[in-house]
């Protein structure tokens, strides 16, 4: 006879079977994206001023753009613009929270690259899985060993899984299939990959399985770009373009935020106050939040809202971001050829509309003035230099920086020579070791000096590791990437070197990107054009350039022009052409320049103003920058004495001799 214990026990275990049964067979919750989110999301301390329950009232006009990414909404396309400290990633983090407790389906996430896979999911979308325990608990533990627990990239959950691939790489994007695709900074995916065509098409593609149901759902969330070229731009305009609308606190009016209508005394970013396009009243910052509350989004083309619902909004909207901030950063930037940029994208958040038009060379030959031969006018504070290899010769060139990304073009000159032999490379060590006085009478070194490995690399190798432990300047070998959105300089890898015919060791090589460094080359160079104003002062972030210099150098500096090359679905895409058959000057511009960046990342407004005082003295102790540098004893030779006189190898006949002068200046 069975004991009441064991029917008692028996009894707890149908009810947890039943219990499980129901919740398995029970409807997912008719909640939304934001509602989820108000309910089950919890912020950690690592994902924003804010830690603790998430709630939508803080920044309401994500609401309506959330509620369009859940799998209950119609809209089988979702596009939101926004600039920076707007919680645009938050759209999507709490979209993929609700997907893997509520609405499970196979999600892929694209963004712009692996390495940028790997960083979008260690701070964003794994502390919010660890913070939100409605989160944590559906989705599988990342230290599960079989293939059906989590990983770093691939999250799972029942009935469902988050891929985050990188959009650099076509094996990422293929052979999947999606209900759910996610492109994040979508303006950053390259516009081809590996040769198989556009990753945003091949994205789109994992869903097709679900289009003839209308189930499925792309979302792109991004920061704009260029003009012209910029895919989230291009997505927002094929959508229902909404606008979120605030009512004036005074007259009730409703109508968008535009930073024209931000008003405030020059130099006092506290004073700023926006104006009502309505009545004309100043509105306070601190009536904002009151303003976003009764705000609602406008649509330009309503009858895609179901379909293709698409958003913009602006730091202007952003609770994280006060109007006198903003008004901070565009007195700070506005004068910046590669501010300006930023201020669009990164605050306005509209595509920045690049300027191509090159001045005229024979314009900025006229604008030369007056410098004095090899001196360091005050106020530039580094020098950095540049060699550009070519078949018969070295062309090299130092320009001097000031803290607005200005410069002036200090010294330069050729290297006669057939670089593939010693001599001219040892003629070389000698601009190695030249120093230029300042305004005060003191000798500075070159920072750094970069040289182009384009042409003869193994020769430029064998160049960089023989100075790999020179200090003054620090000698690097350079690879021009032209390609968009590259940095000045980026991450080096080790290069071996060869010499003649067996390995030596190793070199750093450093690749740099070189359209958006001809971008800025360009945009001083229409500072330049502008000239000096009444009082003398040129404008902050010109190129100078000394009355010694001929037609030719500028023929040379505006060598290459940004042409328009039509792609498919009505984009464009801006490349480098040159337009006259030399452009070592523009290259060597680029370099300097290039290198400049590297020497000053990081730095902050006290950066700056301790090298300013390191490099500048009093105006009573100002030199004539005329007068002839003091005497100063002669640089140590670059070679031991036993090399002094060591023969020049044996050639060919037709082979020309190397260098015979030191330099030849452009005069």
């Amino acid at each position: 006879m069975q004991q009441p214990e064991d029917t008692a026990q028996d009894a707890d275990v149908l009810r947890f079977i039943f219990f499980c049964a129901a919740r398995g067979l029970a409807p997912p919750p008719i909640r939304t994206v934001s509602e989820f989110a108000d309910a089950c999301r919890v912020l950690g301390p690592e994902e924003g001023p804010y830690p603790g329950p998430w709630r939508t009232d803080r920044v309401p006009y994500m609401r309506e753009p959330m509620d369009a990414c859940s799998l209950s909404h119609p809209a089988t396309r979702v596009t939101f613009l926004g600039s920076a400290q707007t919680a645009k990633t938050q759209l999507e983090i709490n979209a993929l929270c609700q997907y893997a407790v509520e609405t499970p389906a196979p999600i892929l996430v694209v963004v712009p690259s692996l390495d940028e896979a790997r960083t979008w999911n260690k701070d964003k979308l794994q502390p919010a899985i660890d913070n939100s325990p409605a989160v944590r608990a559906a989705v599988f533990d990342i230290t599960s060993r079989d293939e059906s627990g989590s990983t770093t990239l691939r999250k799972v959950f029942p009935g469902g899984n988050i891929e985050i691939v990188g959009a650099n790489s076509s094996k990422g994007v293929q052979s999947r299939t999606k209900r759910v695709v996610i492109l994040d900074e979508v303006s950053e995916f390259p516009q081809d990959v590996d040769g198989r065509g556009d990753p945003v098409d091949m994205a789109e593609a994992r869903t097709l399985a679900y289009r003839a149901c209308r189930e499925h759902k792309i979302i792109a969330v991004s920061t704009p770009k260029l003009k012209g070229s910029c895919r989230i731009t291009r997505r927002y305009e094929e959508g229902s373009q909404a606008t979120y609308h605030v009512p004036c606190p005074h007259c009730g009016e409703k109508q968008p935020l535009v930073f024209d209508n931000l008003r405030w005394t020059e130099g006092k970013p506290e004073t700023a106050r926006y104006v009502c396009a309505a009545c004309g009243s100043l509105i306070e910052h601190a009536d904002k939040r009151r303003m976003l509350a009764a705000g609602e989004w406008v649509h330009a083309v309503p009858e895609r809202r179901l379909d293709h619902p698409s958003y913009r909004i602006s730091a202007l909207y952003s609770p994280f971001v006060t109007w006198a901030d903003m008004v901070r950063e565009y007195e700070r930037l506005r004068n910046d050829p590669v501010g300006l940029k930023t201020w669009d994208t990164q605050w306005l958040g509209v595509a920045h509309e690049e300027r191509f038009d090159l001045p005229s060379h024979v314009m900025l030959w006229q604008r030369r003035e007056r410098l004095p031969p090899r001196r360091i006018p005050p106020g530039y504070l580094l020098l950095t230099g540049a060699t550009d290899v070519q078949g018969d010769r070295l062309e090299w060139a130092v320009y001097a920086w000031d803290r607005h990304g200005g410069g002036v073009w200090i010294d330069g000159g050729m290297l006669e020579g057939d670089p593939s032999y010693d001599q001219v490379w040892h003629a070389h060590d000698a601009l190695l070791a030249k120093r230029y006085t300042d305004a005060w009478g003191r000798d500075w070194p070159v920072r750094s000096w970069g040289i182009d490995a384009g042409y003869l690399p193994q020769r430029v190798y064998l160049y960089a590791r023989r100075h790999a432990h020179r200090a003054d300047p620090f000698v690097l070998a350079l690879d021009g990437r032209p390609r968009w959105g590259l940095p000045p300089i980026g991450q080096h890898r080790a290069i071996d070197v060869d010499y003649q015919g067996r390995k030596i060791g190793s070199v750093l090589l450093y690749p740099v990107g070189t359209w958006d460094l001809k971008s800025e080359i360009t945009a001083a160079l229409r500072l330049t054009e502008i000239g000096p104003d009444a009082t003398g002062a040129w404008p902050k972030g010109a190129l100078r350039f000394p009355e010694r210099l001929d037609v030719a150098f500028f023929e040379q500096i505006t060598a290459e022009a940004c042409r328009e090359r039509p792609l498919r679905q009505g984009y464009v895409v801006r490349e480098w052409v040159k337009v006259r058959p030399r452009n070592e000057q523009l290259d060597l511009a680029v370099y300097a320049r290039a290198l400049m960046h590297r020497e000053t990342i990081g730095f902050t407004e006290a950066h700056w103003d301790a090298l300013a005082a390191d490099r500048s003295g009093d105006a009573a102790t100002m030199v004539d920058l005329f007068a002839p540098p003091l005497a100063r004893p002669a640089a140590p030779s670059p070679r031991p004495a036993a090399q002094q006189h060591r023969p020049a190898p044996r050639r060919p006949a037709h082979v020309a001799q190397n260098w015979i002068e030191p330099q030849t200046d452009w005069l």
